[in-house]
């Protein structure tokens, strides 16, 4: 199975995922990416933080770019 990693862009910083996950292919990496998207953004909302905008950036194996998730 392929892995995926699965990066958070704010402003000028990125975390990066050095762990990833192993998904069966790409529609289930958008997938997981949306979820992880929505995550943040509830959470900011309960800390009261509408500031929130960023991206989760998914990358393959290679560490290539394979798609962009903005929040």
């Amino acid at each position: 199975m392929p892995r995926y990693f699965f990066h958070v862009r704010r402003g000028q910083v990125t975390i990066l995922d050095q762990e990833g996950s192993e998904l069966t292919d790409i529609a289930a990496a958008e997938h997981e990416a949306a979820r992880r998207a929505q995550e943040i953004v509830t959470a900011n909302r309960l800390r009261g933080t509408t500031s929130s905008k960023g991206a989760i950036i998914v990358s393959d194996e290679n560490w290539q770019t394979v798609f962009e998730v903005p929040f």
